[in-house]
């Protein structure tokens, strides 16, 4: 009996070949196919992160140089993307403009989750405060965003740090909703019980139990907010209340060759291509974290 076990054994053995560890290259392949909307999503976002970052070796020609002799010029060896109605470089305007307008969605993007997620998170812990600070969300949710936005544009005056600080407060509710309903959710649970029991103070609670758990839906609303935010920074410049004309972002850019739309096209089209890219690959990152994220998703791949 004990033969015929261990010649079976030898056997399966020579049948199965042996399985060589998985090499780190292999490893990193293997996630990135798992996760393909991360990977697409995550490299476009980089490169046109780079090339942002990279305008001024990359655009050799100062954006804001007006060229009288060279207006309205198509686009050629000299311009690669044509020449705007004062002259100036849409090539050059176009990578500098995305540096601004990366750099205000991003900062809304931090703002609205630093203050919304201390929103959130007093309004769910402190049962007093919820119906005052929630009412006040809703009051500002209520209000269309572009016609809130254009509001305290003309109050304030046009700037970047206006821009910004218009769009946060705008997206600064939503992210406290959400941030409020799921530690209403952790609220519950039996380790943060367990911690109120045991005597530990609102702080550690909120901080040591309650916060770490609102991480994973906080990036994946992170990323939306960020897209968002260049889309409205984009329409108020479109429409003169945005950022400054002095001021290169690709809303400004398409708000300059508006007028030309019909004989110079290129000069919408180009910034806009710039903006939908972006747009594409900040959403479709936050798709893959969502599906990342969520463990009956991930347990289905």
């Amino acid at each position: 009996m004990n033969i015929q076990i261990d010649s079976d054994l030898k056997l399966a053995m020579a049948v199965q070949p042996d399985r060589k560890p998985m090499g780190r290259a292999r490893k990193a392949w293997a996630l990135a196919r798992r996760y393909s909307q991360i990977t697409f999503g995550g490299t476009l976002l980089l490169i046109l992160v780079l090339i942002s970052i990279l305008a001024p070796f990359l655009g050799t020609i100062d954006p804001r140089a007006m060229d009288t002799l060279s207006r309205l010029r198509p686009p050629s060896a000299a311009h690669w993307f044509g020449t705007d109605m004062l002259g100036r470089d849409l090539y050059s305007r176009v990578l500098y403009g995305g540096r601004n307008s990366l750099m205000i969605g991003f900062s809304v993007m931090v703002i609205s989750a630093v203050i919304g997620t201390l929103i959130g998170l007093i309004s769910a812990y402190i049962r007093w405060l919820d119906g005052v600070i929630m009412r006040i969300m809703d009051g500002l949710m209520s209000v269309p965003s572009i016609l809130l936005a254009i509001a305290l544009m003309s109050l304030t005056g046009a700037s970047l740090t206006t821009v910004v600080t218009a769009i946060s407060i705008i997206e600064i509710p939503r992210i406290a909703r959400l941030i409020r309903g799921t530690v209403l959710s952790l609220r519950e649970q039996p380790y943060v019980e367990a911690a109120v029991t045991s005597g530990s103070g609102p702080f550690r609670i909120i901080f040591r139990h309650l916060l770490p758990g609102t991480v994973s839906p906080l990036i994946i609303q992170s990323t939306y907010v960020w897209a968002v935010a260049m889309i409205i920074e984009t329409m108020l410049s479109f429409i003169g209340a945005g950022t400054p004309p002095t001021i290169p972002s690709w809303g400004n850019i398409m708000s300059d060759g508006r007028a030309l739309w019909q004989v110079k096209p290129y000069m919408v089209f180009i910034p806009g291509v710039f903006l939908t890219l972006t747009v594409l690959a900040i959403n479709v990152l936050g798709d893959g974290l969502r599906d990342a994220f969520d463990p009956r998703i991930a347990l289905r791949k």
